[in-house]
């Protein structure tokens, strides 16, 4: 399960992106595979984000290259982050 504080000052965006990307740096989520469905995301945090939340939770691991969006597949990992800014490329 994600927990997500909702009384935070970190917006809950920001809180569910740094827990998917500590779930890639662990390996949880190897590169390669896709990460959670939006609805999966949904369930695991139990409800408590909208799936706006969880898309703009994953244009930032994008920005930061660490995931890619491939049409009618899903969102996969293409790097492991490599520090707070971005990924570091693996192959």
């Amino acid at each position: 399960m994600i927990e997500i504080d909702r009384e935070s000052i970190t917006p809950m965006y920001l809180q569910l992106a740094s827990a998917l990307r500590e779930r890639i740096r662990n390996g949880d989520i190897p590169v390669g595979r896709r990460i959670p469905s939006h609805y999966e995301l949904e369930q695991e945090t139990g409800g408590t984000v909208s799936r706006r939340t969880i898309k703009s939770a994953i244009e930032v691991l994008q920005a930061e290259g660490i995931v890619q969006g491939v049409q009618g597949k899903g969102v996969f990992v293409i790097a492991k982050p490599g520090g707070p800014e971005g990924g570091e490329p693996t192959g």
